[in-house]
């Protein structure tokens, strides 16, 4: 009988890592570390001024959060410093190899 392999195990083991960061409060932690960095680094404000931006802009024809979300989202993802990205990876990585050990 073979092991299943791990593409198979992977909603499984993705559920599992979800409840083991919400259940020790690695996940709040991660987060409030990923909203400080974004703050240093001006990506936060610079992510306020572009909705108010285009929240008054004429031609954006935004009626809810939803549209402005879609209206921003791919730019704002885009400006996300590359030094917040690592730190945030390192972050996780390191709580991911305290699981294993």
């Amino acid at each position: 009988m073979s092991s299943p392999t791990v593409s198979a195990q992977g909603p499984a083991l993705r559920a599992e890592i979800n409840r083991r960061l919400l259940d020790s409060g690695e996940l709040e932690r991660l987060e409030t570390l990923l909203l400080d960095l974004l703050r240093e680094s001006g990506w936060y404000e610079d992510t306020k001024k572009l909705c108010h931006e285009r929240l008054r802009a004429q031609d954006a024809k935004i009626g809810n959060f939803n549209a402005l979300v879609a209206d921003v989202e791919g730019r704002v993802k885009e400006t996300v410093p590359e030094g917040v990205k690592v730190e945030v990876v390192k972050a996780i990585k390191k709580v991911l190899e305290s699981m294993i050990e």
